[in-house]
C-alpha cells in the first residue's frame, strides 16, 4: 500500500482543508518535522482514522478528532486515496450531504484507492431555533471508498471496513504494529511479557486457530474421562443388581443338612461378591468367576424347581379328568329324571289330540262345501252387476236420441249463413291483399333509411372515440416517459435492498439459534434442579431403610438364643450345648423380629439403594447436560457479539422481534421496489405498443372520414323515392291495411268453423246412438245367461251339502274352520306326536347308558384340585421367582461384557488424547508451560529476532544480539516460551532486555518492528507494504547510532519503499533531504514540502 494524497478538513489542529500530495517525493526517507504540539502525528492519525477508523495511537477516539479551530460551517473530513497493484482506490468517511470527512488516497500493488471518512460530530444546522438560536446537527459516521475503476463500493459502514482490510489484507492491530508505528508503539512489542506478547502475535500471526485445537483436544479428554467414570458408575450399578438364587420346598424348608449346606454356599458367595463389587476398579476376572457360580447354582435351582412343577402339574391334570368324568354322570342322571318328569307332564294332552284329530277332519269336509258356496255367491254378485248396467244403457240412449234431433237443426242453419256471407267476404280480402304488397316494397326502403342513418351515427361516434384515445394514448406516453426517468437507478436500489435483506436474515438465524439453547438451557436447569431433589430424597429415603434393617438384623442376632429354645424339647439335645435337659429356657422377647421381616427390611434396603442410585445418575446426566447447554449458549453469544457492535442494551428477544420488524419493512421495501422495477420494464414495451396503436388511429379516422361523406348521399337519395310512394297507398300504413285483412279473414274463418263444428257434432252423435244400441243388446243377452247359471249353481250347493254328511246348511255352517284354525291344529298334532316320540327315545337310550352306576361327589374332587392347583401356584411362583433371577443376572453377566469391552476402548483413547491435549496445553509435569498456540509463535519469533539482528547488528557495530530464551531456562509457572533476551558479543553474557539503555531500546525495538514486517510480509503472502511511519524516538540517540540508524532505513527504504519518519530532531533535518514541515500558528495548523 503506498499512498497518493491525503485531504484532511477540520481535523485535529487543521482548521481548513489540507491537502498532502505523497507524489511529489520520490522513494526514500521523508521527514516530517515540526515543534511539539504543530500536528505532525496527526497526520498519521488522519490516515490511520481514513483506513480503519481509529487514531494510529489508539487513544483518541475518531469522533474526539473534530477542529477546534474550525468555523462550524467548514467541512470536516479525511479523504485518503491509495494505489494496490498498479490501481488507485479512494476511501472517504462522510456522512451524504455534510461536509465532514477525512480523504486519503494511496497505492498497493500499483493500485490506487481512495477512502473519505467522517468521524461522529455535531454540525451547525440550516435551520435554527424559534428564538433564533442556532440547532446543531449530530452527524453519523460514514466512509466512502472508491475502487480504481472509479466506482465507489455499495456497502454499508462495516461492509466497507471489511473491504478495506481485505484490499490491505491487514487488520488496525497488525498495521500499527507493522506499517504505523505511532508513539510508545515502539517499545511495546520489546519489553511485554510473554503473555503481551502472546497477545500480539494471536492478532498479527492468525494463531487463535491453534488455540482452538488445544481447547478441542482439552474438551475431548473430558469428555473421555466422564465417559470412563459414567462407564464405572453403571458397572458399579449393574454389581448392585445381582441377587443370590434361593428355593424352598413345598411352602417349607428342606432338610436341616441340605439348608445347612445351602446356606453356607449361599453366604460364601454373597460375601465375596460384596467384596469385589465394593472395589473402587472392579476385577474383571473375578467377577466373571464368580457370577459364573452364582449364575450355574441359579439355573440347578431352576431345573429342581422345574422338575417340581411338572410333577404337581400332571397330579392337577389327573384331577381334573376325574371331575370332568363326574361332571358328565351326574348331568345324564339329570337328563333321566328331566325326561320321565316330562313324559308324566304330556298325558293329560292325549284327550286334546283325539279331539283336534275329530274335529279337522270335518272342518276338511266343511272346507270342500265352502269352496262350491263361494262360486254360487260370486255369479248372484254378477247378475247384480248387468241388471244395473242395462238399466244404465237404457237411459243413457234415451238421452243421445234427442240431443240428435237438435243438432240436425243447427246444421240446416249454419249451412244457410255460410252461403250468404263467405262471398262478400272474399272479395274485401283480395283487394286488401293487394295494397299490403306495395306497403312491403315501401318498409323495404324505409329500413334502408334507418339502416344508412345509424352508419351516419356510428362514423361520427368512431371519430369522436379515436380523437379520444390518440388522446389518451399521448397522455400515457408522456406518463411512461416520466416514470421511467424517475426510476431510472431502480436495479440499484433492489441489489441494496436484497442485500440489507440477507444481512437481517442472517442476523435472525443466530440470534434465534441462541434464544433456542437458552431456553433448552433453561429447560436443563429445572430439570437438574428436580433430579437433585429426587435423589436427596431417595438418599433419605434409603438412609432410613438402611437404619430399619440394620435395627431388626441386631434385634434378631440378640433373639437366636430365644429363637433356639422354641425346638427344645425334653430328652432331645440342645444344638448349642448338646445337653438333654433345659432347665433355663431363654425367652423370646415381644419385640423380637422374624427372620422373614429381617428379609423383607433387607430386600426394601437394597430396592431403595437401587432408586437411590438411577436417581443419582439420573441428575449427574442432566448436570452434564445443562452445563454443555452453558458453554454452547456461552459460544453462540460470543458469536454474536463478533458479528454485532453492541446487543447489552437490548435482549435477545426484543432484538429478534425488532430485526424481524426491520426485515418485514425491508421485504416490504423490496417487494415494492420489484413491483416498480417490473412496472418499468413493462412500461418500457408499451411504449413501442403504443406508437403503433397511434399511427393505426389515424388511418381509421381517415377512412371513417370519407365513409361518412358517402353514406349522407345515399340518404338523401332513398328519403326522395320514399315521399313519392307514400302519396300513393290508401291507407296511412301498412299496419292499419293488415288489421284490415285480419278483421275479414277472421269473419271468414268463424262462418265456416261454425258449420264445420255443427256438422262434426252432428256426425259424433250418430256412431254414439249405433254403439249405446249395440251395448243394450250384448248386456241384455249377459243377464240371461246369468240368471241360468245362478240357478244352475244353487242346485250343486245344495247337493254337495248331503255328499259331505252334512244335514242342512245350518249344520255345515257349524262346522266350518278358517284356515288359520285348520293350520294351527295340525301344527299342535304333529308338535306333539314329535315330542312324544323324542321322549321315549331319550329314556330307552340313557335307561342303557346308566345301567349298573350311581352318582358321584363332585365337591370331594373340587377340594382336591383346589389343594393341588394352590401347590402348583407356590411352585411356580418360586420358579418365575427363581427364573427372573437367573435372568437378571445373565443379562448383568452381559452388560457387565460390554461395559468392560467399552472401558477397555475408552482407556486407550484416553490415554491417546489426554497425553495430547497435556502435551498441547502445556501441561506436562516437569516442563514449561509451552501450549501448542506458543510453540506456533515461537517459530515466528524466532524469524522475527533472526531479521531484526540483521539490521540490529549494522546499528550497533555488532556490540550486541537479539536472542528467543531457550526453553530450556524457562519457568515452569505461568506462560512463557516468548521472552527475549540481548546477547553481548564481547563479554559472551546473556541478560534480560530490559535492561537496554534508552537508545539501545530505540534501535533494538526498530529492529523489532522492522524484522516484524518482513516476516508478516513473507507470511502473509499477498500483502506488499510498500510503506511505513515512524513516529518520534530518535531523540535519545548519539550522533553515530543515529547515523547507524538513518543509514539502515536508507537501506530498506529502495526504489521501492516509502519510510516517513516524525521528528523534532534537528539533526534529522540536515540528515533527510526530503520534508513535510508542519507549522501552527492561532488560526490551526498547516503544512508544506521542503524538497
Amino acid at each position: 500500500m503506498r499512498p497518493v494524497k491525503l485531504i484532511m478538513s477540520a481535523f485535529g489542529s487543521y482548521a481548513g482543508k489540507t491537502e498532502i500530495d505523497f507524489t511529489e517525493i520520490p522513494n526514500g526517507l521523508f521527514l516530517i518535522t515540526g515543534d511539539t504540539g504543530a500536528g505532525k502525528t496527526t497526520v498519521f492519525d488522519a490516515i490511520t482514522y481514513a483506513l480503519y477508523d481509529r487514531t494510529s495511537g489508539g487513544t483518541r477516539d475518531g469522533n474526539m478528532m473534530r477542529s477546534q479551530y474550525a468555523e462550524d460551517d467548514v467541512e470536516t473530513y479525511v479523504e485518503f486515496t491509495f494505489s494496490y497493484r498498479e490501481q488507485i482506490y479512494t476511501i472517504r468517511r462522510n456522512p451524504e450531504e455534510t461536509s465532514t470527512y477525512v480523504e486519503y488516497t494511496f497505492l498497493y500493488q500499483k493500485k490506487e484507492y481512495k477512502i473519505r471518512r467522517n468521524p461522529e460530530y455535531l454540525r451547525l444546522g440550516k435551520r435554527r431555533y424559534a428564538d433564533g438560536s442556532p440547532r446543531y446537527v449530530k452527524e453519523t459516521p460514514k466512509v466512502e471508498l472508491t475502487l480504481p475503476d472509479g466506482s465507489i463500493f455499495k456497502g454499508k459502514k462495516r461492509e466497507t471496513d471489511q473491504k478495506i482490510s481485505e484490499i490491505i489484507g491487514l487488520d488496525a492491530d497488525q498495521f500499527t504494529q507493522i506499517s504505523m508505528i505511532a508513539q510508545g508503539e515502539f517499545l511495546k512489542l520489546l519489553l511485554a511479557e510473554s503473555r503481551e506478547r502472546k497477545k500480539i502475535f494471536s492478532r498479527i500471526f492468525q494463531t487463535r486457530f491453534y488455540y482452538r485445537i488445544q481447547e478441542e483436544l482439552k474438551k475431548q479428554a473430558v469428555q473421555l474421562y466422564v465417559k470412563l467414570e459414567q462407564n464405572l458408575q453403571e458397572m458399579k450399578l449393574e454389581m448392585a443388581r445381582v441377587e443370590y438364587p434361593s428355593y424352598k420346598k413345598d411352602g417349607g424348608v428342606w432338610p436341616e443338612e441340605v439348608q445347612l449346606e445351602k446356606c453356607t454356599e449361599e453366604n460364601e458367595l454373597i460375601k465375596q461378591w460384596k467384596v469385589i463389587a465394593g472395589q473402587d476398579i472392579p476385577d474383571r476376572e473375578r467377577i466373571s468367576v464368580i457370577l459364573k457360580e452364582i449364575i450355574d447354582q441359579g439355573n440347578r435351582w431352576e431345573k429342581v424347581c422345574k422338575k417340581e412343577s411338572s410333577r404337581a402339574q400332571m397330579v392337577l391334570e389327573d384331577k381334573n379328568r376325574l371331575l370332568k368324568e363326574a361332571e358328565l354322570l351326574n348331568q345324564l342322571f339329570d337328563s333321566y329324571e328331566r325326561v320321565l318328569s316330562r313324559l308324566e307332564e304330556k298325558m293329560p294332552e292325549k284327550a286334546k289330540y283325539e279331539f283336534l284329530t275329530g274335529r279337522i277332519q270335518t272342518g276338511k269336509k266343511a272346507g270342500r262345501v265352502l269352496q262350491e258356496e263361494k262360486r254360487y255367491l260370486e255369479e248372484e254378485k254378477r247378475l247384480t252387476k248387468l241388471e244395473v248396467q242395462e238399466r244404465s244403457l237404457q237411459k243413457e240412449l234415451q238421452e243421445c236420441r234427442k240431443q240428435l234431433q237438435e243438432l240436425t237443426d243447427k246444421q240446416k242453419e249454419a249451412g244457410r249463413e255460410k252461403t250468404e256471407k263467405e262471398t262478400v267476404l272474399t272479395e274485401k280480402k283480395v283487394r286488401i291483399q293487394d295494397a299490403i304488397l306495395q306497403y312491403q316494397s315501401m318498409n323495404a326502403k324505409k329500413e334502408e333509411l334507418d339502416k344508412i342513418t345509424k352508419e351516419i351515427k356510428n362514423y361520427l361516434n368512431q371519430s369522436e372515440t379515436i380523437l379520444q384515445k390518440k388522446e389518451i394514448l399521448q397522455n400515457n406516453r408522456k406518463e411512461i416517459l416520466t416514470f421511467l426517468k424517475k426510476y431510472e437507478k431502480i436495479e440499484t436500489c433492489i441489489n441494496e435492498c436484497r442485500n440489507q435483506k440477507e444481512h437481517i436474515e442472517e442476523q435472525i438465524r443466530h440470534y434465534e439459534e441462541l434464544d433456542h439453547q437458552e431456553e433448552r438451557k433453561e429447560e436443563l436447569k429445572e430439570d437438574c434442579e428436580r433430579a437433585k431433589k429426587e435423589a436427596d430424597r431417595e438418599q433419605k429415603n434409603y438412609e432410613n431403610a438402611w437404619a430399619e434393617y440394620e435395627m431388626k438384623y441386631h434385634k434378631f442376632l440378640n433373639e437366636q438364643a430365644g429363637i433356639l429354645a422354641l425346638n427344645l424339647e425334653d430328652g432331645q439335645p440342645c444344638p448349642v450345648c448338646g445337653s438333654r435337659e433345659h432347665p433355663q429356657i431363654a425367652a423370646l422377647s415381644d419385640e423380637a423380629p422374624t427372620q422373614a421381616e429381617v428379609e423383607l427390611a433387607k430386600a426394601e434396603r437394597d430396592k431403595k439403594e437401587k432408586i437411590r442410585d438411577i436417581k443419582t445418575e439420573a441428575f449427574r446426566k442432566c448436570l452434564a447436560g445443562y452445563q454443555a447447554a452453558q458453554e454452547i449458549c456461552l459460544t453462540l453469544r460470543k458469536n454474536i457479539k463478533d458479528e454485532v457492535e453492541d446487543i447489552t442494551g437490548i435482549g435477545w428477544k426484543e432484538k429478534i422481534q425488532s430485526l424481524k420488524r426491520t426485515l418485514m419493512e425491508t421485504e416490504k421495501r423490496l417487494k415494492q421496489l420489484e413491483e416498480i422495477f417490473e412496472r418499468c420494464r413493462t412500461l418500457k414495451e408499451n411504449q413501442e405498443q403504443i406508437a403503433d396503436q397511434i399511427e393505426k388511429l389515424e388511418e381509421k379516422e381517415r377512412k371513417t372520414s370519407q365513409s361518412l361523406t358517402e353514406s349522407k348521399l345515399m340518404y338523401t337519395k332513398l328519403e326522395a323515392e320514399y315521399q313519392a310512394m307514400e302519396e300513393k297507398l290508401p291507407y296511412k300504413t301498412m299496419e292499419e291495411a293488415e288489421e284490415h285483412l285480419r278483421e275479414i279473414t277472421g269473419k271468414l274463418e268463424l262462418v265456416r268453423n261454425n258449420y264445420e263444428t255443427v256438422t262434426r257434432c252432428l256426425t259424433e252423435k250418430q256412431n254414439k246412438e249405433k254403439e249405446l244400441e249395440g251395448q243394450q243388446k250384448t248386456v241384455s243377452a249377459s243377464v240371461v245367461q246369468s240368471q241360468e247359471e245362478v240357478q244352475k249353481k244353487i242346485r250343486s250347493y245344495k247337493q254337495i251339502i248331503k255328499e259331505q254328511g252334512f244335514e242342512d246348511e245350518e249344520s255345515y255352517h257349524s262346522q266350518c274352520m278358517t284356515e288359520r284354525e285348520l293350520e294351527e291344529a295340525e301344527q299342535w298334532i304333529e308338535a306333539y306326536q314329535k315330542e312324544l316320540q323324542e321322549l321315549e327315545a331319550n329314556r330307552t337310550l340313557l335307561e342303557q347308558q346308566l345301567e349298573g352306576k350311581e352318582r358321584k361327589d363332585t365337591e370331594q374332587i373340587a377340594r382336591e384340585i383346589k389343594e393341588a392347583s394352590g401347590e402348583l401356584e407356590e411352585i411356580r411362583k418360586e420358579y418365575m421367582k427363581l427364573h427372573n433371577t437367573n435372568e437378571r443376572n445373565r443379562e448383568i453377566r452381559d452388560n457387565l461384557k460390554r461395559n468392560f469391552e467399552k472401558n477397555s476402548g475408552l482407556q486407550k483413547q484416553y490415554e491417546i488424547v489426554g497425553n495430547l491435549s497435556k502435551t498441547a496445553n502445556g501441561n506436562l509435569s516437569g516442563s514449561a508451560k509451552l501450549d501448542f498456540e506458543t510453540y506456533i509463535q515461537r517459530q515466528y519469533f524466532r524469524q522475527i529476532i533472526r531479521a531484526a539482528n540483521k539490521r540490529l547488528v549494522r546499528m550497533t557495530s555488532g556490540e550486541f544480539i537479539l536472542q528467543c530464551r531457550d526453553v530450556e531456562k524457562l519457568g515452569s509457572q505461568g506462560q512463557a516460551g516468548l521472552d527475549l533476551d540481548v546477547y553481548h558479543m564481547a563479554t559472551d553474557t546473556v541478560r534480560d532486555v530490559k535492561t537496554l539503555s534508552g537508545g539501545e531500546s530505540f534501535m533494538a525495538a526498530l529492529s523489532m518492528a522492522l524484522g516484524l514486517s518482513d516476516i508478516v510480509q513473507n507470511t502473509a503472502g499477498a500483502i506488499h507494504l510498500d510503506t511505513m511511519f515512524i513516529d518520534e524516538g530518535f531523540g535519545s540517540l548519539d550522533d553515530v547510532s543515529r547515523d547507524q540508524a538513518i543509514r539502515v532505513l536508507n537501506d530498506l527504504a529502495d526504489k521501492d519503499r516509502l519510510i516517513g519518519i516524525i521528528s523534532h530532531v534537528n539533526e534529522l533535518k540536515e540528515q533527510i533531504d526530503h520534508k513535510l514541515v508542519v507549522k501552527k500558528n492561532e488560526k490551526g495548523s498547516s503544512v508544506s514540502w521542503s524538497l
